[in-house]
């Protein structure tokens, strides 16, 4: 009975979470940033690609052939580009992996782990400090608790971003669609779906980072800079402890990360993909309890 009670004073505040995001508009603006995001980034991938194939065929001296994709494909399928893109990702089982992988799924995957990190930041860093300076989270604790009224504000979140992913793996497809024609089949989007799968679970520890700090302040503007600073840090601990792997300190820290898991969620087989859907909720989790234990007896 208890479980049920928690459930729905979960599910109550997710849901007063999405109508609030509608109400202030919050939702379309989520949704545009990742369209948008994934649109523009989208086309200036394929964009380059296509002057790089150009350059490519004036320095081969073959002749164009009016399609862009083709000639990367033949080059991706060459034995020294090959080798040299396995050099340069340093991580042979991923490689191994996306082999054949078709390059706009590919761009797509890249570029949405990319901004994915960033985009966060500017959704869900100001919603609970936006709340603390109004005042009204006293009134939503009144009906339940302040670890309840969190979780429900982390999971609503959350779900704001998967609908806001889907449509950026929409977007992205009609967009590559439109500048490649039947280059870009239709079945490319349900592997693209498949990557925005990917991505949102990579947004996870990010979204519980970054709810984490916000809960330390009730200034919208510090929350987005803590935000910031914490993507940054993570993202600089990981390459530091890469290149430093000797060092007994960094690794370790690193470890404790999302960036470390990154490539996890890039493998075909589903049990590195699930070991790294676990440690990175597992993160998500953790780093919003962080911050938890910090508000749970302040004054709000």
């Amino acid at each position: 009975m208890a479980g049920m009670r928690l459930f729905v004073q979960l599910w109550r505040t997710m849901i007063y979470e999405w109508a609030d995001a509608l109400r202030s508009r919050r939702a379309v603006v989520t949704l545009a940033l990742y369209i948008v995001a994934a649109g523009c980034s989208m086309y200036w991938a394929i964009s380059l690609l296509a002057r790089l194939e150009t350059q490519l065929l004036q320095i081969l001296q073959l002749p164009d052939t009016g399609k862009t994709g083709i000639v990367s494909t033949t080059l991706w399928q060459s034995k020294p580009f090959q080798e040299m893109m396995r050099h340069a990702m340093q991580n042979s089982a991923v490689y191994d992996d996306i082999f054949g992988v078709h390059p706009v799924i590919l761009i797509y995957g890249w570029l949405v782990f990319l901004y994915m990190p960033l985009l966060v930041v500017l959704v869900t860093a100001g919603r609970i400090p936006e709340e603390l300076s109004s005042g009204s989270v006293r009134y939503a604790v009144v009906r339940t608790t302040r670890a309840v009224w969190v979780l429900g504000k982390f999971l609503g979140q959350l779900s704001m971003i998967a609908v806001a992913i889907l449509g950026s793996a929409v977007t992205a497809y009609l967009v590559a669609r439109l500048r490649l024609g039947a280059y870009a089949p239709a079945d490319l989007l349900a592997s693209m779906l498949i990557w925005g799968l990917r991505a949102w679970i990579y947004s996870v520890p990010f979204v519980g980072l970054v709810m984490g700090l916000s809960l330390l302040t009730r200034s919208v503007g510090k929350a987005t800079l803590f935000g910031i600073i914490g993507i940054v840090a993570c993202f600089i601990v990981t390459v530091l402890a890469r290149h430093f792997s000797n060092n007994a300190f960094l690794p370790y820290l690193a470890s404790l990360l999302p960036n470390d898991y990154e490539m996890l969620l890039w493998r075909r087989d589903l049990q590195p993909v699930f070991t790294g859907a676990l440690f990175l909720c597992t993160q998500g989790l953790v780093y919003l309890g962080i911050g938890y234990l910090f508000f749970r007896k302040r004054d709000i």
